[in-house]
């Protein structure tokens, strides 16, 4: 679930919920899960260009799903980053 874009939020609920653990151990066991997961990737040699390609992607995403729901603060909170990854601000 990491690798296909969920949030940290995102999992942590459903951890907790699917598993009938606290959120406090449910961000344990994430937290552990996501360093694994980085480990992974540094030993796999991934590229940069294409982690930030998938970090773009998601976040257009986020934002498209933001903007469906009629949620602009979310819409906001995707294209901040977006903002700094791409450089997209006025003035740049």
């Amino acid at each position: 679930m990491l690798l296909h874009g969920y949030s940290c939020a995102a999992m942590v609920a459903y951890l907790a919920k699917s598993k009938g653990v606290s959120r406090r151990t449910s961000k344990r066991t994430f937290q552990q899960g996501y360093a694994l997961t980085r480990e992974d990737i540094d030993q796999a040699n991934i590229q940069r260009t294409d982690l930030v390609a998938q970090a773009i992607h998601l976040l257009m995403e986020s934002a498209r799903v933001a903007l469906m729901q009629n949620n602009p603060g979310a819409v906001v909170g995707a294209v901040a980053p977006l903002d700094k990854l791409c450089g997209l601000g006025v003035g740049k």
